[in-house]
């Protein structure tokens, strides 16, 4: 076996005292480390092990660091530090670290770690959000912000509906639209927003991240358009105009909506990943919330009021404005750019210790070159030893400008003005090449097209394209946005033989209505809290789409009661379907998406995930309208048309669950064992692993395994049924070799057996579920099928 230079203490260390003596004479730096592809070639015959990210026919969770033994991931560590941080004496810090991320759960047992360190990690996943650092609550909340002008902007044009056609000349006083073309114009203008978001504004989110430069310019520039497009909404004179400003606000929306939640999943502790970008939801549908307030709170002011209630969401934009440049950037953004001292200062501000913020930016680095042969295809020893180069690189002598370790607390206003300067001091986030790995290297040669081009061709990257879409397409195929854009409108429109007076009694109550469907919709969120992180995303969508299904079908039959019960059954049902809609296909799609692509896509595939959902939305927009008008044609009266449109929509909620359960994998955690609490959450970049399992594997998993054992388990409940509180297991974890060393040597000391088959563990039903073998092995078990 080859011997790595990266794994050899002496010759990293003899490396490291010359590498700055010498010079080329014209002040290029000679090399005295190998390239990162001859280290990938002399390490190539080390990995024993290597999982294919493109075909993981094992079903195995890789830890790139699991394959060195601790000697090598100490030299690895000390080659990182020294090339990357020269100027600061952070060596024995990142050795600390990369022998944590080598092995999480037994930390305790490394001598150098400091009293306070090792209570840090001890209660490390048991500290909720307001336990975390500065940083990360003020971006957290920075997002929510975001999050909150999303929704807002869809109920201010909600209210608006209900005033604007009349001004415009389209619709009568009572607000019937006049004719067809009328309708066409009405369902074109409410459209255009969510056309232009998903055709134009989540494509953005890529060149403003890369040109830009960082998620927070992106969101910046996005909450630029908002702000600016409903000031202009509100002083639109025609029809045209309107449709203008709308097209703007959606590309604003788009943008928005396809890097904030990438933003709140990077900066994310594993742990609360999954609570903290499901803020997107919920403070969405508090914006709604809000967004029905305002209609409420105008709606008196007489035919004026709309133009209130469009530029009423203005007001969140201008927090948003100035809070986003005081948040840290987020620090995998940072990292694929090369900016290795700019991602280590960002998450000093994000992670409670230096510790785990040297952790987490080693490890996330280790898995990032595993993932480089993703996306390099020239050579094919460096696209199978990506996991062993996590020691590669190129020295050289100049490095990025040094920045202070730490960041002092200053002033709010000092904070927003400081940063508000760099940013445009600063604008090209980008490390020195001499100074990159080989994941950094070949990010620089992609370009944005083969980026998206790679969502379609690499197998493991085009089934999260497929998961993300399915989630995505799925909570426009179960309606509620039917209910959200236009329920001022759609339950007014009982009855069509009304006086002014009482057609005006009717619209207010149609706005209470919809202002009460936004408190649910808001309140019914917080569940999902509780559940997202620990019973996982596909296990949330499995459970609420049926239970949508039941309630939009009743609602629907509701319509068709006579007598005074009819308006309270609708909105009951309407209200049920809300509560299951809030913690399901509500916070699941976006933080899902924003999770399941590799750091290259990531921008590419979420754009592309939040296209078909906004596409999705724009095209309910557009002929929902009509669809209702026409499935109630033959009727002079009557809601026949709005009970039809829903009860399709109760069987397109069927059509979704089918999809889930096929093509969305689980993506929350694992659990170690049966202990409460022992939880070990996947990172982000351990997910290569998950996505790079077949579709037709996990296809025949549910159909073969989860399916029958649900069906004893829940339906026949025979005592034999019952011994197994789980499906037999899916995936697999790798164990470090300090783990897998005692168990070999037993097994080579006894005679050759078959291997009997492993004891199944007692879980709880909803984890994901990690168990260690007690037969001679590797591996434990992981089920992250969230049945």
């Amino acid at each position: 076996m080859a011997t790595s230079l990266v794994g050899d203490p002496a010759a990293a260390a003899a490396g490291h005292a010359h590498r700055d003596a010498l010079h080329h004479p014209a002040g290029v730096p000679m090399r005295l480390t190998p390239s990162p592809m001859r280290i990938a070639r002399l390490t190539h015959c080390q990995a024993d092990h290597h999982v294919n990210l493109e075909d993981n026919r094992s079903q195995e969770i890789d830890n790139p660091l699991a394959h060195l033994s601790p000697s090598q991931v100490r030299a690895a560590a000390r080659d990182f530090a020294l090339r990357h941080f020269p100027e600061d004496d952070l060596t024995g810090l990142f050795v600390r670290a990369a022998l944590v991320a080598r092995d999480p759960h037994s930390f305790r047992s490394l001598p150098d770690l400091t009293e306070r360190e090792s209570n840090t990690l001890a209660r490390e996943t048991r500290t909720s959000f307001w336990g975390q650092p500065k940083g990360l609550r003020v971006t957290t909340i920075t997002l929510c912000i975001a999050a909150i002008i999303q929704g807002w902007n869809q109920t201010g044009s909600n209210g608006a509906n209900l005033n604007w056609p009349t001004e415009f000349g389209i619709a009568d006083r009572k607000g019937q639209l006049n004719d067809t073309r009328a309708t066409w114009i009405f369902a074109g203008v409410n459209a255009v927003t969510y056309l232009a978001a998903s055709l134009v504004g989540c494509w953005l989110s890529d060149p403003l991240n890369e040109f830009v430069y960082g998620r927070r310019g992106a969101i910046f520039l996005s909450g630029v358009f908002c702000f600016a497009s409903v000031i202009g909404g509100a002083c639109t004179h025609t029809w045209q105009q309107l449709f203008a400003c709308r097209f703007l606000l959606g590309v604003g929306m788009g943008a928005k909506a396809s890097v904030t939640p990438i933003m709140g999943a990077e900066v994310s502790p594993a742990h609360l990943r999954g609570s903290l970008v499901m803020n997107w939801q919920l403070f969405d549908a508090f914006g709604i919330f809000l967004g029905f307030s305002s209609n409420l709170v105008v709606s008196r002011i007489g035919p004026l009021g709309w133009r209130f209630q469009t530029a009423a969401a203005f007001l969140p934009a201008i927090p948003l404005l100035a809070l986003i440049f005081v948040c840290p950037e987020s620090p995998r953004f940072l990292l694929k750019k090369g900016r290795y001292r700019g991602a280590y200062r960002s998450l000093l501000q994000l992670r409670e210790i230096p510790l785990q913020a040297a952790r987490d930016l080693f490890y996330m680095n280790c898995q990032l070159q595993a993932e480089a042969r993703l996306i390099s295809n020239r050579d094919p020893e460096l696209n199978g030893t990506g996991v062993n180069a996590v020691g590669s690189g190129v020295v050289g002598s100049r490095r990025p400008p040094a920045d202070p370790p730490n960041v002092p607390d200053t002033p709010l206003w000092k904070s927003i003005t400081s940063s508000f300067l760099k940013f445009f001091k600063d604008l090209r986030i980008r490390g020195d090449e001499q100074d990159f790995d080989t994941f950094q290297r070949e990010v620089q040669r992609i370009s944005y097209l083969t980026r998206f081009k790679q969502l379609f061709v690499k197998r493991r990257i085009r089934r999260a394209t497929v998961a993300a879409c399915v989630v995505m397409i799925s909570q426009q195929l179960c309606g509620v946005n039917v209910l959200a854009f236009y329920s001022s409108t759609f339950l007014r429109d009982f009855n069509t033989t009304l006086t002014d007076q009482d057609a005006e009694k009717e619209s207010r109550r149609a706005l209470w209505l919809s202002w009460g469907l936004g408190l649910a919709n808001f309140l019914f969120t917080f569940p999902t809290y509780l559940f997202i992180d620990k019973r996982g995303r596909r296990f949330l969508l499995l459970f609420g789409f049926p239970c949508m299904a039941i309630s939009m079908l009743a609602a629907a039959l509701a319509f068709n009661i006579t007598g005074p019960t009819r308006n309270g059954a609708i909105a009951f049902f309407i209200f049920v379907f809300f509560f299951f809609y809030s913690w399901s296909g509500g916070p699941v799609p976006f933080a899902y998406s924003s999770e399941v692509f590799p750091l290259l896509n990531r921008e590419a595939g979420m754009s592309f995930a939040v296209f078909c959902n906004l596409f999705g939305a724009g095209i309910l927009t557009l002929f929902v309208p009509l669809l209702t008008k026409g499935l109630g044609h033959n009727h002079v009266s009557g809601p026949t048309g709005q009970s039809r449109t829903l009860g399709l929509f109760a069987g397109l909620n069927i059509l979704a669950l089918i999809l889930i359960f096929f093509l969305v994998p689980e993506t929350a955690g694992a659990t170690l064992g049966t202990e409460e609490g022992n939880l070990n959450y996947i990172s982000l970049e351990e997910l290569n692993y998950i996505f790079g399992v077949r579709t037709r594997k996990h296809i025949e998993y549910q159909v073969k395994k989860v399916v029958p054992w649900a069906w004893g388990y829940y339906v026949r409940r025979r005592p034999e049924d019952r011994q197994r509180s789980t499906p037999e297991l899916l995936y697999t974890w790798v164990r470090s070799q300090k783990e897998q060393a005692p168990q070999s040597q037993s097994s080579q000391s006894q005679s050759p057996q078959p291997q009997s088959p492993r004891p199944q563990p007692q879980p709880q039903f909803h984890q994901p579920q990690f168990h260690q073998p007690q037969h001679p092995g590797a591996r434990g078990s992981l089920d992250i099928s969230s049945h």
